[in-house]
């Protein structure tokens, strides 16, 4: 049968277009054939090894309490990225530089989702997650570019410098008071609080009374220990709308206590604006910004009151247990602690206080915090990730919906990067020329061999504010006293793990004042 053209087409130009269209039509074909071939090549990748496990139950019977020592002890047996089941849940853990390098850089979009604990999805009942949670969606990007411009913008943090100094200068003054008495002072608690009331001077512009200080302390303390306290629910998902353990309840309840606190700040601060009173604080901005924000993307009291949780966690626990286990590791080897406080009294004698304006010139008051996070990160696993889809790591298949953790406490021991003395506090490590210490972070940046804030766009958004604040807070402390173990007391640095790794025995401490005005305490 003859084949029939339009009459305005020349039988030329009709068969090269027939051609052009059969060609495009097999490439289309093959690459539909490719897909679907690669597609069945990823199933049939196999997970990364791991322990069999028990059915039903898997490896839970076995995880031993240092979680993070039971990983790595594990990847030494199963390599770089191993897969283990706990009950119904796959986890997948990372402790190699490079692999981290694939899961935080290479492959960063996919991994950017987190996966919550049940505790905390049951206290959101349907609400949006908050900042640390989020998914990698629009309303994530714009609670962190809030926190980037409102906190840690150089102009912000210039205006709220005076803040921090009086908050500083408080906690030196609180502790020079036990110090007169001859009393013991917690040093995990001492952090804390430095760290609450600078955070709700710098939000609101005061911090809190006697009787709301111990109770916001306790209130977050327990909503930090139950992100990841043992829950029956995390590993069989099916029981996790009955809450089993009450874990859930027990967020839901300290979330309330606090939301309760946050209501009567805002109210307050609401008053004061309503009659022109303005300081231009943080939460004068977020409040303005429900008001006039984005109706395609709105910003709700709800996310304020979640965001303020956010940053009160993220600057107060994380930050005392640096500042305890550096002071641990000093009294545990008293010659570095006396190399600290001979280079504070260089740069700054003993006729004025620490000043931020100092730090720079603190090399290895910033090396032991520096050496600090290495050994001890307060987030031995970070927060756990979450591939949006399934995807090839190392040639291994990594199932969407897996938790992934990424075990940088095992990382930043790595004896190819850290050397032999991998295993010891040693702050000299980070002291170089400028040059050779340029040379040191260029390489642990790019091949992910520090990784105490994380990596990519789930970074700690606030890292470069917090690790100051430590270095400020410890240079203060060791700058206006000297720390002693009381009496009959031996110091035994072990770990304790959970939400943070926190030294097993809260360190209790001696301070004796060192400087001679009495001024410079008050």
């Amino acid at each position: 049968m003859a084949l029939m053209f339009p009459s305005n087409i020349s039988v030329g130009t009709a068969i090269v277009t027939a051609l052009l269209t059969l060609s495009l039509t097999r490439l289309f074909l093959f690459l539909i054939c490719l897909k679907s071939k690669q597609g069945k090549e990823k199933q049939l990748l196999p997970l990364p090894p791991g322990p069999l496990g028990l059915p039903i139950l898997g490896s839970l019977p076995f995880v031993k309490p240092n979680v993070h020592q039971y990983f790595s002890d594990l990847a030494q047996t199963y390599g770089p990225i191993l897969s283990i089941r706990l009950g119904y849940k796959l986890f997948v853990v990372i402790s190699s530089p490079s692999t981290a390098r694939e899961i935080l850089k290479d492959q960063d979009a996919t991994f950017a989702n987190r996966s919550i604990p049940a505790a905390i999805l049951f206290n959101y009942n349907g609400s949006r997650p908050d900042l640390l949670w989020a998914p990698n969606d629009s309303h994530w990007r714009l609670m962190r570019k809030t926190v980037a411009r409102e906190m840690i913008h150089p102009a912000r943090l210039e205006d709220m410098a005076p803040i921090r100094r009086r908050e500083m200068r408080r906690t030196v003054e609180r502790v020079w008071a036990r110090a007169k008495m001859g009393v013991t002072v917690h040093m995990r608690e001492v952090a804390f609080l430095t760290m609450l009331n600078m955070l709700m001077s710098i939000l609101w512009g005061e911090g809190a009374n006697d009787c709301d200080e111990e109770n916001l302390q306790r209130a977050v303390r327990e909503h930090i220990f139950l992100f990841f306290a043992p829950n029956v629910a995390d590993f069989f998902p099916v029981v996790a709308p009955l809450d089993p353990q009450g874990l859930g309840r027990r967020v839901k309840k300290a979330t309330g206590w606090i939301i309760k606190y946050l209501e009567k700040v805002v109210e307050k601060k609401k008053q004061k604006m309503a009659v022109g009173e303005r300081r231009g604080d943080m939460l004068e901005v977020l409040l303005d910004l429900i008001e006039t924000g984005n109706p395609q993307e709105p910003f709700t009291m709800d996310d304020l009151f979640k965001l303020i949780l956010d940053l009160m966690e993220a600057s107060t626990d994380s930050v005392a247990t640096v500042i305890e286990w550096a002071m641990a590791e000093l009294l545990h080897d008293p010659k570095k602690m006396r190399i600290a406080q001979q280079e504070l009294d260089d740069v700054i004698g003993k006729h004025r206080v620490v000043e931020e304006s100092d730090i720079t010139q603190l090399h290895y008051v910033s090396a032991i915090i520096k050496e600090t996070l290495r050994l001890h990160p307060p987030a031995p696993f970070l927060v756990p990730h979450c591939p949006s889809s399934q995807c090839v790591v190392r040639g291994f298949s990594v199932p969407a919906g897996t938790t992934i953790i990424v075990n940088i406490w095992k990382i930043h021991r790595d004896t190819d990067f850290w050397g032999e003395d991998a295993e010891e506090f040693k702050p000299e490590r980070f002291l170089a020329t400028e040059k050779e210490m340029n040379d040191f972070n260029l390489k642990w940046n790019d091949q992910f061999y520090y990784l105490p804030f994380g990596a990519g766009r789930r970074m700690c958004v606030g890292y470069a504010l917090g690790e100051k604040m430590v270095i400020y807070l410890l240079a203060s402390l060791l700058h206006s006293f000297e720390w002693r173990l009381p009496e009959n007391v031996t110091l035994e640095l072990q770990e304790k793990f959970g939400t943070v790794l926190v030294l097993a025995e809260e360190l209790v401490v001696a301070p004796v004042a060192r400087l001679d005005k009495p001024e410079l305490y008050v």
